[in-house]
C-alpha cells in the first residue's frame, strides 16, 4: 500500500518541484503480511473485531498496529475525522450473499463477499466506459474505467451489451450476472488522487442511465456477479462467452 508522503518545509517544496518535473510524488509504502499466520496475529497484536457492513456485522482481522503513526498520517491526508484503521477480512467470516444471487440448493453453495458492498465480482465493459467518457468530455477529459471500481474489465463487446447478460463463461469458470450496479457518488471521486468532482459523472449518467425499475433513482453501469462454483480463477486475456441473456431487477439493500 503506498500513499503520498506527508512533508512539511524545505522537503516540501522539493517534492513539489519534483512532482512538477516528474508527475510523481514521494510515497511511503507499506508491507503487511496478506494472509497472516496465528503466530504474526499474536506477535503483532492484531485482534478480531466486529464490524458493520450495511445490515451485516462480521468479525474481521484488526491489523492497524502495525502502522500506528503512518495511520495518523493517512487520517490527516484523508481528512478523516474519525478513528482510521486497517482491516482484513478474516477465513470463515466472509458474508453470505442472497439478494438476486443464487441459492446454495441451486449451485452447491452460497456466494461470499468480503468488505465489497454486496457482491464478490463487479464487471465493467470498457466500451461503456468510452462513451461515458464522450459525454463527460468538457468536464472529466480523460474518465477512466478505475472510477467505478471494477475487479473485472472486459473489452470486445458493444457499449452497454451487458445490461441483458445473465449468465457468462469467463476462461473456464461460469458467472452467474447478478444484477446491474446502481451507481452511488463514488465515480466523481478520482481513484489516484482522492478529488471529488461536484457533479460529474454522476450528472450525466443519470441524465440517460436510469434503466432499472427496481433503483429508479439511480443511473447504472456495470454488472454485479456471483462465480457458479464455490473455487473459480480469471486470468488476464480471458475469453468471455455470453452463454444466457434476459432482463434483470435491482433488489435494494
Amino acid at each position: 500500500m503506498t500513499y503520498p508522503r506527508q512533508l512539511t518545509g524545505l522537503a516540501a517544496v522539493i517534492d513539489r518541484v519534483c512532482a512538477a518535473l516528474t508527475g510523481n510524488h514521494l510515497e511511503t509504502k507499506l508491507a503487511i503480511p496478506f494472509n497472516p499466520t496465528s503466530e504474526q496475529i499474536k506477535n503483532n497484536g492484531y485482534t478480531m473485531e466486529q464490524m458493520t457492513i450495511w445490515k451485516d456485522n462480521p468479525e474481521a482481522l484488526n491489523m492497524s498496529s502495525s502502522f500506528p503513526v503512518e495511520l495518523q498520517e493517512l487520517k490527516v491526508l484523508l481528512n478523516v475525522k474519525r478513528q482510521l484503521a486497517l482491516f482484513r477480512v478474516a477465513n470463515d467470516h466472509e458474508r453470505e450473499v442472497f439478494r438476486d444471487a443464487p441459492r446454495e440448493g441451486q449451485v452447491g453453495y452460497q456466494p461470499l463477499v468480503g468488505f465489497a458492498d454486496a457482491y464478490p465480482l463487479h464487471i465493467m465493459n470498457v466500451a461503456s466506459v468510452a462513451d461515458v467518457r464522450k459525454r463527460v468530455a468538457d468536464t472529466i477529459p480523460n474518465l477512466e474505467v478505475l472510477r467505478f471500481r471494477p475487479n473485472i474489465v472486459v473489452e470486445g463487446p458493444p457499449a452497454y451489451d451487458e445490461d441483458a447478460w445473465k449468465y457468462v463463461r469467463i476462461g473456464k469458470f461460469e458467472y452467474y450476472v447478478a444484477c446491474r450496479t446502481a451507481r452511488c457518488l463514488l465515480p466523481n471521486v478520482h481513484p489516484s488522487t482522492g478529488v471529488k468532482h461536484p457533479a460529474e459523472p454522476d450528472r450525466t449518467l443519470k441524465s440517460y442511465r436510469r434503466i432499472d425499475a427496481g433503483s429508479p433513482k439511480d443511473a447504472c453501469l456495470g454488472m454485479q456477479m456471483v462465480p457458479a462454483t464455490p473455487v473459480c480463477s480469471i486470468r488476464v486475456g480471458d475469453t468471455i462467452e455470453v452463454l444466457r441473456t434476459g432482463e434483470h431487477l435491482y433488489t435494494p439493500q
